[in-house]
């Protein structure tokens, strides 16, 4: 794999409870993959005390919003904000699975504890030039057929 151009970042805010929002990356070509570097949410009322939290996945839908399943070869970036800790300290808790490949398009889920909340999110992706057969391969894992 070769890197192939700069960071791209996709930020924008996004509605709570959502399952499987789609964010477009797909360009044509099976040998354009993209790799998720960094996963962030907030609330957009920073004052806010409702529980967030967020996946991306390779799958239009996932099986709930409310849990994260890392067994799931679909699930590969998790992120959390407002959680409360042992010392009642809210804080944000950001995943990324280190092997992930997306070949088409990323899915995005939220779920949030409150009422009418509006979820800020910013990914950041590397763009790389792939092996046809790494996409292939790539497919069948985002698509769960390992």
């Amino acid at each position: 794999m070769n890197k192939d151009g700069d960071i791209l970042t996709m930020r924008g805010q996004i509605a709570q409870n959502i399952n499987g929002f789609e964010l477009q990356l797909f360009d044509g070509s099976f040998k354009t993959g993209y790799v998720v570097e960094k996963f962030i949410i907030t609330a957009t009322d920073v004052t806010s005390t409702n529980e967030l939290m967020a996946k991306l996945h390779t799958s239009e839908t996932t099986g709930s919003i409310s849990q994260w399943d890392w067994s799931d070869n679909q699930e590969i970036a998790w992120a959390a904000w407002g959680i409360p800790n042992p010392a009642y300290v809210p804080q944000d808790v950001n995943f990324v699975d280190p092997d992930n490949l997306i070949i088409q398009n990323l899915y995005l889920s939220t779920y949030s504890t409150g009422e009418s909340e509006l979820i800020n999110y910013m990914i950041q992706l590397q763009k790389y030039k792939i092996k046809d057969w790494t996409g292939a391969l790539a497919l069948v894992r985002n698509r769960a057929q390992t």
